[in-house]
């Protein structure tokens, strides 16, 4: 019974989207059928000889090679262990047992009795629509769901509604479009000059307490390869508005892809060739319209200005999402504490990522640290961080995404962490993912950072929780 309870809740959970599953599996019932068989010839081996059962066997049966040979990202193959550490274990045989660990009006329980007709009969009590405390997650996943679905009928109706204006009177969409092209194209930021900004970087300082300075410091480097990164979209945004606006005119040939963007452009959704090359790989940044992404270009770009011109003892912290290779950032930031470090004999193999939450935002942020970096910019997703108590909490109804307060970043080798003694609550860290996109996979994960919980980290690995630099 435990087993098919447990198949239900994770073929439902996909519902949910992101916060669900990072992948939507395909779990059938060829799945369940292998467990069930699995878990017979276990029984008729242990406890009908008088042995116990060994809940370590059916766990990894279970999670590891039944349904886990279907999942290919580790935070799910994480869920999918937590969901059987709950559910395999002696407790299902105690008559309290009930799946749900909170108070609600209906216990899911094991049925008594060993006749299918009582087993149907306590099936048939189950409430239609379950509530998403049964999955683990927040109430507030059902919101979730619900504008996941919004979304996605909105999405289709533009996409199918007709370009054409009919009549006359009213501006046509070349002329919409044209409009807006040229309206964005006065407020283009200038562009970087290779040869000039690598003659300014070379002068840069390197961090505290190292002689390194130039294209010798790991985040001269990074800051070098993001402005060539950002170069290259504002010239790509730049030559794809005047080409728009020359084929409306008609100077030149209206391709397909031209008008493609067109059509784009007058939905008010982000050109492909803005966040894709032609092969298909990313080069900038995803959101869902036209008008947050060109903001989010101008963000960028004053940030790498200001970085630039002023070096880093201007920059008491760093916008995480405005860059396009965040982990090149966290790896340059451990690179140069490891050289600080040159005495000790640290080595960066053996550096791990250390994270401090601060109790504020980046605004209050007094002084550079001389070792680390601050970073902000991140929301969390799934529940939300008590700045007073500094830890993990239940989020508040109908909020999805809460800000973060500022984050310092910092490296250190294993033993040097155990000897800081942090106290991360009674069962220890929850360890959280941080992505780029509310969209959860391996391609956009950032890194991995532990945070303080009363509660027991299984808990918050059933909600869900992650950190995310981008809502949309």
């Amino acid at each position: 019974f435990v087993q098919a309870f447990l198949h239900s809740v994770v073929q439902e959970r996909r519902k949910f989207g992101p916060i669900g599953w990072c992948v939507p599996y395909e779990y059938n019932n060829s799945d369940l059928d292998a467990c069930l068989q699995f878990l017979e010839k276990h029984v008729s081996t242990t406890i009908m000889v008088g042995s116990a059962i060994s809940w370590v066997t059916v766990q990894y049966m279970v999670a590891e090679a039944q349904y886990g040979g279907r999942i290919t990202d580790d935070l799910d193959r994480e869920l999918f262990i937590t969901y059987t550490a709950k559910w395999f274990c002696d407790e299902i045989f105690k008559p309290s047992f009930t799946f749900n660990n909170y108070t609600s009006d209906y216990n899911y329980k094991i049925p008594e009795g060993i006749e299918i007709q009582q087993y149907r009969e306590a099936i048939e009590t189950i409430p239609p629509v379950d509530s998403p405390l049964i999955f683990g997650l927040h109430p507030n996943a059902d919101l979730t769901y619900r504008l996941k679905e919004a979304a996605e009928m909105i999405a289709t109706i533009i996409e199918t509604q007709p370009k054409d204006s009919g009549g006359s009177g009213g501006k046509s969409m070349d002329d919409i479009v044209k409009d807006q092209a040229l309206e964005l194209l006065s407020k283009m930021p200038p562009d970087f000059v290779e040869e000039i900004f690598r003659a300014q970087i070379a002068k840069l300082k390197g961090p505290p307490n190292t002689t390194d300075k130039g294209f010798a410091a790991p985040l001269n480097i990074f800051l070098f390869q993001e402005l060539q990164r950002l170069q290259n979209i504002i010239a790509i945004v730049r030559l794809n508005l005047k080409n728009v606006a020359a084929a409306i005119d008609g100077t030149v040939v209206m391709t397909t892809d031209l008008l493609e963007d067109v059509n784009s452009i007058f939905d008010a959704r982000v050109p492909r060739s803005w966040t894709n090359d032609a092969s298909g790989a990313e080069i900038s940044w995803l959101m869902p319209n036209l008008g947050g992404w060109f903001t989010g270009l101008l963000d960028r770009q004053q940030m790498l200005y200001t970085w630039l011109e002023n070096g880093r003892q201007v920059m008491k912290s760093y916008w995480l999402t405005g860059f396009t290779n965040a982990q090149g950032f966290l790896t340059g930031m451990r690179q140069e504490v490891t050289r600080q470090h040159k005495k000790d004999q640290w080595a960066l193999d053996d550096v791990i990522s250390h994270t401090e939450v601060l109790g504020f935002d980046h605004e209050k942020i007094r002084d550079v640290p001389d070792e680390g970096q601050n970073i902000h910019g991140l929301y969390i997703e799934g529940g939300r961080w008590n700045r007073q108590e500094q830890r993990l909490d239940e989020s508040e109804p109908k909020k999805l995404f809460l800000g973060m307060p500022a984050i310092f970043v910092t490296a250190t080798t294993a033993r040097d962490l155990k000897e800081m003694k942090i106290n991360y609550g009674p069962h220890g860290p929850y360890n959280s993912a941080v992505y780029k996109y509310p969209k959860r996979n391996d391609r956009y994960l950032i890194f991995r950072l532990l945070l303080k919980t009363e509660a027991h980290p299984f808990h918050w690995k059933l909600r869900g929780v992650c950190l995310v630099a981008q809502t949309e």
